[in-house]
């Protein structure tokens, strides 16, 4: 009965949607950037912590649940227009969310 409000559900992240158009499925309880790097995607980032904003994108549309207080690493201004860590977001939805991929030279 309990597995009823308990369904296991993957979504999906359209991955830049006016350029790239990569869509990553996201397993439930997975973060969007471990998701990206075990999809080949060469997602910008330095910690996978939540303390460098390396991996920040801007979420386009959709919902994602925060493992942290992105304002540690995040300006007021940056989490009003959008923005969220990679690293410790898990997805409420299918979610599109823009990012530069091409500029990821302090990747580590």
């Amino acid at each position: 009965m309990f597995s009823l409000f308990n369904k296991q559900k993957d979504r999906q992240a359209v991955i830049n949607p006016k350029t790239e158009h990569k869509v990553l499925i996201i397993n439930k309880g997975k973060t969007l950037l471990n998701s990206a790097l075990n999809s080949g995607i060469d997602w910008p980032h330095k910690c996978k912590v939540g303390s460098c904003g390396t991996c920040k994108c801007k979420v386009l549309s959709g919902d994602i649940k925060p493992q942290i207080d992105f304002g540690y690493v995040l300006s007021t201004d940056e989490i009003n227009d959008g923005y969220v860590l990679a690293c410790q977001s898990e997805l409420r939805s299918d979610i599109e969310v823009e990012i530069n991929l091409n500029n990821n030279k302090d990747k580590k």
